[in-house]
C-alpha cells in the first residue's frame, strides 16, 4: 500500500431541511452503479473546501454552504468552515489512474439553504434522501456509517452560533410595522378606495426601505434575535416587497439560511420562494401564490411539478392545496 499513488479528493455530505426534517443529497454514480455523496478529485491549486463546493454544483446543480464542526453550546466565537475528516482509502482504477491507488479524501459537511432551487444542469441524477432510506440504498458501507452519524449531528452543526441577545426594541418595531401592513390589507375589497390603495403603496414602500436598512446593518432578524412572532413580521415585510424584486430575492437567500439554522419558520421560506419565482415569470413549487382563473375563482399560478406539490406541501406542514384555496377565497370576500 505504501507504494501506491495517492490522489487528493473531496467528498461533501450536503444536508437540507425539508420542512422540519433533514435530508441528504445523494448522486447516482454511473460507474459504481450505486449511490454516493457528491465529490471528486481536487484540481491544481484547490483545497478540499473549494473542491467540495465545485463538485456539489457540478454533480447536483446545487450551491452548498460549508459548515464548521460543531462547537459547545454557548461558545462565543464565530467558527469558519472546515474539513471535518481526512481519510486514506483504497481506490480502484478510474479516469485519473488506470490501476489501483489511494485517495486522501477531505470530508466536509454543508447545507443547501434552498434545496428545490437548481443552478445549471447537474452532471448526475441526484436525490434528497431521508435518514430512514440509508439502509435501503446501494451505498458503500463507509458512506452509510458516516451519513447515519451526521444525520444525528446536523441539527447542532447548522444551528445559529453565537446566539444573539434578544432585541426588544427591534421586536416592537417589527410588530408595529406588521400591524400597519395588515391594516391596509384587511379592508374588504368593496371598501378599498383610491386613497386606501395609495396608503397601501406608501406603507409597503416605507416598510421595504426600512427592512433594507436593517438587513444592511444587522443581517436577517431571526427568531433568536426578535422572537418567533416578530421574525414572522420580518418575513411578511419581505413577502410584500414586490416593488423591489432584487431586494426580495436577497431576502429569500437570507431567510433560507435562517430556516436552515432553525432561526425562521420553514413555511415562510416556502412562501417567499414561490413569491420570487412567480415574480420572475417562473413556475412555483408549493402552490402558495394564487391568481384569478377564467371563471374568476382563485387558482394557483403554474406549478413546476403538479404531481409532487401535495407531497411537498405536506413535508412543509401546509394543508392540501384545495383546502388552502378555499381558505384564501373565504378570507378575501
Amino acid at each position: 500500500m505504501g507504494d501506491l499513488v495517492m490522489h487528493e479528493t473531496a467528498s461533501c455530505y450536503a444536508f437540507a431541511r425539508f420542512g422540519l426534517e433533514w435530508r441528504l443529497r445523494m448522486i447516482e454514480h454511473p460507474r459504481l452503479r450505486g449511490e454516493l455523496v457528491p465529490g471528486g478529485h481536487t484540481e491544481d491549486g484547490e483545497d478540499g473546501l473549494t473542491a467540495a463546493v465545485r463538485e456539489v454544483l457540478k454533480e447536483t446543480g446545487q450551491r452548498v454552504r460549508l459548515l464548521p464542526q460543531p462547537l459547545p453550546e454557548g461558545y462565543p466565537h464565530l467558527a469558519a468552515p472546515s474539513v471535518w475528516h481526512v481519510v486514506s482509502m483504497p481506490a480502484a482504477a478510474d479516469s485519473r489512474c488506470d490501476h489501483q491507488h489511494l485517495h486522501q479524501d477531505h470530508i466536509v459537511v454543508g447545507v443547501v439553504d434552498r434545496p428545490l432551487a437548481v443552478h445549471g444542469m447537474p452532471e448526475h441524477t441526484a436525490h434528497w434522501v431521508e435518514r430512514s432510506a440509508l439502509d435501503r440504498l446501494h451505498l458503500p458501507e463507509d458512506t452509510r456509517l458516516l451519513a447515519a452519524e451526521l444525520f444525528g449531528a446536523i441539527d447542532s452543526a447548522a444551528a445559529l452560533r453565537p446566539r444573539p441577545t434578544v432585541d426588544k426594541v427591534l421586536r416592537a418595531e417589527l410588530l408595529r410595522r406588521q400591524e400597519e401592513d395588515q391594516a391596509v390589507r384587511l379592508v374588504p375589497v368593496a371598501e378599498r378606495t383610491p386613497e386606501l390603495m395609495e396608503r397601501w403603496r406608501a406603507v409597503d414602500e416605507a416598510n421595504t426601505a426600512w427592512l433594507g436598512e436593517l438587513i444592511a446593518a444587522s443581517g436577517w432578524p431571526g427568531e433568536a434575535l426578535v422572537g418567533r412572532q416578530a421574525a414572522g413580521a420580518a418575513w411578511l415585510l419581505a413577502q410584500h416587497a414586490d416593488r423591489r424584486p432584487d431586494f426580495q430575492r436577497e431576502c429569500l437567500e437570507l431567510l433560507a439560511a435562517a430556516v436552515t439554522a432553525g432561526d425562521a419558520d420553514p413555511q415562510h421560506g416556502a412562501l417567499l420562494e414561490d413569491r420570487v419565482l412567480v415574480a420572475q415569470g417562473k413556475r412555483q413549487i408549493f402552490g402558495t401564490q394564487l391568481t384569478q382563473g377564467p371563471d374568476r375563482t382563485l387558482v394557483p399560478h403554474p406549478l413546476r411539478n403538479p404531481d409532487e406539490v401535495e407531497a411537498l406541501r405536506a413535508a412543509w406542514g401546509f394543508e392540501p392545496l384545495e383546502a388552502y384555496i378555499r381558505q384564501v377565497s373565504a378570507g378575501i370576500r
